[in-house]
C-alpha cells in the first residue's frame, strides 16, 4: 500500500513516470490479443483505499493523487496484466454528465454509488417544452467540469497528460429512459411513437451541439466517437423499437462526427447485431456477459474486432478451473479473429482484499497463459 501521507507527489509522479517508460510495460502495449481486467470506478477504489467519494469528485489535489496511487497499485500487484500503465490523468467527476446538461440531478453517495433524478417533470407529462436546449458553457455541471479540467492541468504543469474524460458518451436512449421513465417510453413507443421520434432526435440534436461547443472550445476537428446506452438490452427493448427509434439518432451522431468508434451496452446486444452493422464506420462491436459469443461469430463479419466481456463472477466466485476453461473456449471459439478479453468493472465482495487481489491475478495469470499459442501464432 502506498501511504499517502509520505509519499510525495512529485515522487509519485516519477513513479508512474518510470513504470509507463518500462520495457515491461511497452510489451503491454504491443500485446495482442489482450487480456485485460476492469475496476468498478469510483466503487471498487473506494473499498480498497478507504475514502469518501464525495472528497474524491470535490478535491482535486486528492483526486490527483489517488489516481496515481491507484495506477501504481495495480501496476504492481498485477504482473500479468495486460493494460499498460500511462502517463495520462483522466479529468472525471463520474460516469453521468451529460444527465445534469438535462436538467437531472445527479449525486453520489460516501462509497461512490450514483444517485439520480428519477422524477423529471417529463415524467408526468410528454411534453418537449419541459426541457432546454444546452449549453456548453453554462448547462448542468459545465461550470464545474471546466474548473475541474483547470484544476488538473495546473496541478500537472505538464508532468502528465490530463484527458477530457466528461464527454457526451450517451446516445439518447438511456436519456429517454431516465427521463420520462422506462414504463411510460415503452408505452409512449407504442402509444405516441411521434413523440417518442421527436424526444430522441431533440436528445441527438443536443449531444451534438454541446460536441460542437467542445470542439470549438478545445480548438478540435470533429472525429469518430463513442456512444453508450445501457438500455440497449434486448428484452427490455425489442429489435423493433431499437430499429425504428434509435438506429436512425445513431447514423445522425455518425454522420455529425464522421464515424462511430464503439456503442457500450452491459445488455443483449445479440438480436440488434444487424441493425449495429448499419453504422458502416463501426470498427468494433461489444460482447457482453449477455450477449452470445457464439450468435455473435454468426453474425458480425470477421472484419470487425469483437471486444468480450466477462461477468464479474467469473473472477470473484469462479475457481481457477472455471476461469481456465472458459478462458480457453473463448480462445478456441474465436480462433482468427480480432478480438480482446475484459472483464466488466470488479469490486471487492468482501473486506478481505488480499483475497481480492489474489482472484484477478490468478484470473490474469490464467488469461496470459491462454492467449500464449495465440499471440506466437500471430507473431
Amino acid at each position: 500500500m502506498i501511504d499517502d501521507h509520505v509519499t510525495s507527489l512529485d515522487a509519485l509522479i516519477e513513479r508512474v513516470q518510470e513504470a509507463a517508460n518500462s520495457p515491461g510495460n511497452r510489451s503491454r502495449v504491443e500485446r495482442k490479443p489482450k487480456a485485460t481486467f476492469g475496476i468498478e470506478e469510483p466503487i471498487a477504489w473506494v473499498k480498497i483505499f478507504g475514502y469518501d467519494a464525495n472528497r474524491y469528485f470535490s478535491d482535486p489535489e486528492f483526486y490527483f493523487r489517488q489516481i496515481l496511487r491507484q495506477k501504481l497499485w495495480r501496476w504492481e500487484n498485477f504482473p500479468d496484466d495486460d493494460a499498460p500503465i500511462t502517463l495520462d490523468m483522466p479529468a472525471w467527476l463520474g460516469h453521468y454528465p451529460e444527465y445534469t446538461l438535462l436538467g437531472l440531478s445527479v449525486t453520489f453517495d460516501s462509497q461512490g454509488v450514483p444517485i439520480i433524478q428519477t422524477d423529471h417533470p417529463l415524467t408526468r407529462a410528454p411534453d418537449l417544452s419541459l426541457l432546454q436546449p444546452i449549453d456548453f458553457y453554462t448547462s448542468g455541471w459545465m461550470p464545474r467540469v471546466l474548473r475541474w479540467y483547470d484544476s488538473l492541468q495546473r496541478i500537472s504543469a505538464g508532468r502528465l497528460n490530463v484527458t477530457f474524460n466528461m464527454t457526451w458518451w450517451r446516445g439518447c436512449l438511456d436519456l429517454a429512459v431516465q427521463l420520462r421513465g422506462y414504463d411510460n417510453l415503452v408505452n409512449d413507443m407504442i402509444e405516441r411513437p411521434g413523440f417518442v421520434h421527436d424526444l430522441m432526435k431533440f436528445l441527438v440534436e443536443q449531444r451534438c451541439r454541446w460536441w460542437d461547443g467542445y470542439y470549438r472550445h478545445f480548438a478540435l476537428k470533429p472525429g469518430p466517437t463513442d456512444v453508450a446506452d445501457d438500455w440497449i438490452n434486448v428484452p427490455f427493448i425489442s429489435p423493433w423499437m431499437f430499429e425504428d427509434f434509435v438506429l436512425p439518432r445513431y447514423l445522425e451522431i455518425e454522420a455529425f462526427h464522421g464515424g462511430i468508434n464503439s456503442i457500450h451496452s452491459c445488455g443483449d446486444q445479440t438480436p440488434v447485431q444487424k441493425y449495429l452493422l448499419q453504422i458502416k464506420s463501426l470498427p468494433v462491436l461489444e460482447v457482453s456477459p449477455w450477449t452470445s459469443l457464439e450468435q455473435t461469430l454468426i453474425n458480425v463479419p470477421s472484419n470487425k474486432r469483437l471486444v468480450i466481456g466477462l461477468h464479474p463472477n467469473d473472477v470473484l466466485v469462479a475457481s481457477p478451473v472455471e476461469m481456465e476453461q472458459k478462458l480457453h473456449y473463448i480462445v478456441s471459439l474465436c480462433q482468427d479473429r480480432d478480438y480482446q478479453i475484459g472483464t466488466s468493472g470488479l469490486t471487492p465482495i468482501s473486506s478481505d482484499l488480499s483475497e481480492f487481489v489474489e482472484r484477478i491475478r490468478t484470473w490474469t495469470h490464467l488469461a496470459s497463459s491462454a492467449l500464449a499459442e495465440v499471440r506466437a501464432r500471430r507473431g
